[in-house]
């Protein structure tokens, strides 16, 4: 039996996050062994921004499935975004205010973990469309 809609978008919801998490620990590996602790700790920071408010989202957005529930759907979406938003602006503020922080480390590591997204939806796709 396939999988049904929603179980398709946790299982899709997962593996992106589990690659964007990828991504960020091999910056931060990649910026410790040739920039330092301080800059492979900002690294880290910038990819848990990324990440765990993408966490919170998804868990929102999956918990309610079915034609319905579309009005439960519709609100944990927009509740979703908001608190991802929220999230996000809350960790950057809070990292922020630590020492010994390398801004750009943080923003590039931030952008470039968000930004691997595109890349990984459209390799899942592909692999997906490979093994039917």
């Amino acid at each position: 039996m396939a999988p049904s809609l929603p179980q398709e978008g946790r299982l899709l919801a997962k593996k992106i996050l589990f690659f964007q998490s990828l991504v960020a620990i091999i910056l931060a590996l990649v910026y410790t062994v040739f920039s330092g602790k301080y800059d492979g700790l900002s690294a880290l920071y910038g990819g848990l921004i990324c990440v765990l408010p993408g966490v919170v989202f998804a868990f929102l957005v999956f918990r309610y499935a079915g034609a319905s529930q579309i009005k439960l759907v519709v609100r944990s979406f927009n509740k979703g975004s908001k608190l991802k938003f929220l999230f996000t602006i809350l960790m950057f503020i809070l990292v922020y205010r630590w020492q010994n922080l390398q801004p750009l480390t943080l923003l590039i590591t931030y952008v470039v973990t968000l930004m691997a997204q595109w890349p990984i939806i459209i390799f899942l796709n592909r692999v997906t469309i490979a093994n039917k």
